[in-house]
C-alpha cells in the first residue's frame, strides 16, 4: 500500500450526523500524514465558503474539491474550475417550475461570490439549508442572478432522487450531470464534471497517480471518486450501491468516525 493522497467526502461520510468530527485525533492524523509527505483533501458537493466554515479555524486542510468536482482549490488558488452556462441554468429553471414530474420544494444556485435562493422560498429555509448554504442570499428572482454558477441544487422531501436525477440526465444528456448528494437534495453540475474528475485535476496538480489515492464516500456523487481511485473506500453506512462499487467497506459508520479509524490503519500499513 502506497498512498499519496487521501479524499474524502463531509456529510455521512467524514463528519457524524451532528456535523462533528474528532477534531484533536484528527489533527493528530493530519500531521502524521503532513510529516509522511501525504496529501489530504475534502472532496463535497458544498460550497467552498461553507467548506471553510466547517474546518477554517479547527483544522490546516488546504486542498478541497468542491461543488462535487466543479472546483478544485489548494493553498487558497483555484486548480480547476467547470461553471454551468447561463442558457442551461435558464433552460433547467423552466423545466423544474414547469415539469410536474420535477417541481422541487425549493432550488438554489451555487455560485462564486455566494448561494441564492428565491425570496419567495424563504419559508421552506430549513436548518439544514441554513447550515449548507452560510452564505446564502435570497434574491426576487434567482433566474436574473449574475454571478459565475457552480451548481444548482434542488430539494425534494420524502421523494425517491435517483429517478429525478436520471429524468435530467437523460433530458439534457451530456450537458448537465445531476447527482443524488443526501438530504433529500439532487446536485446539477455541468456535463463531464464530478469528484472523478476533481480528483484527476488534483492529480495532475500533485503529480500522482490514482494508484496512489485513497478515497471515502458514502453516495451516489461519490461514485466517480470512489471508481477513480485504487484503495476506494465505502462508508458501511453507504446506500448499497456505493458499497457494492468500491473496494472496501470501513470497519464503523460515520457516526463512530469510519474515516478516522481508517486512516489509523492506513498510517500502519503505508
Amino acid at each position: 500500500m502506497t498512498i499519496k493522497l487521501i479524499a474524502t467526502d463531509v456529510d455521512g461520510t467524514f463528519l457524524n450526523d451532528q456535523h462533528q468530527y474528532e477534531i484533536d485525533r484528527f489533527n493528530e492524523q493530519l500531521q502524521e500524514l503532513k510529516h509522511r509527505k501525504i496529501h489530504f483533501a475534502i472532496a463535497s458537493g458544498n460550497h467552498y465558503s461553507h467548506l471553510q466554515m466547517i474546518f477554517g479555524t479547527k483544522s490546516p486542510i488546504v486542498t478541497f474539491i468542491a461543488e462535487n468536482g466543479a472546483l478544485t482549490m489548494d493553498r487558497g488558488q483555484v486548480i480547476a474550475e467547470s461553471r454551468l452556462a447561463p442558457t442551461i441554468i435558464q433552460q433547467l429553471l423552466r423545466q423544474l417550475k414547469d415539469n410536474p414530474n420535477l417541481q422541487p420544494e425549493s432550488i438554489h444556485l451555487s455560485g462564486q461570490h455566494a448561494s441564492y435562493m428565491n425570496a419567495a422560498e424563504a419559508a421552506t429555509t430549513t436548518p439544514e439549508i441554513k447550515y449548507f448554504y452560510n452564505n446564502l442570499k435570497l434574491v426576487p428572482d434567482i433566474s436574473q442572478v449574475d454571478d459565475h454558477i457552480y451548481k444548482l441544487n434542488a430539494i425534494w422531501n420524502h421523494t425517491p432522487l435517483k429517478p429525478k436525477a436520471d429524468y435530467l440526465n437523460a433530458k439534457f444528456p451530456g450537458v448537465i450531470h445531476a447527482t443524488a448528494s443526501g438530504f433529500g437534495s439532487i446536485d446539477i453540475i455541468a456535463g463531464g464534471v464530478n469528484k472523478g474528475t476533481g480528483l484527476q485535476q488534483l492529480e495532475d496538480h500533485l503529480h500522482l497517480t490514482a494508484a496512489n489515492i485513497a478515497a471515502f464516500g458514502d453516495n451516489f456523487n461519490d461514485l466517480e471518486m470512489l471508481n477513480r481511485a485504487k484503495y476506494s473506500y465505502a462508508m458501511c453506512n453507504a446506500v448499497p450501491e456505493v458499497q457494492q462499487q468500491a473496494a472496501f467497506v470501513t470497519r464503523l459508520d460515520n457516526n463512530h468516525f469510519g474515516v478516522l479509524d481508517t486512516i489509523d490503519q492506513i498510517l500502519k500499513q503505508n
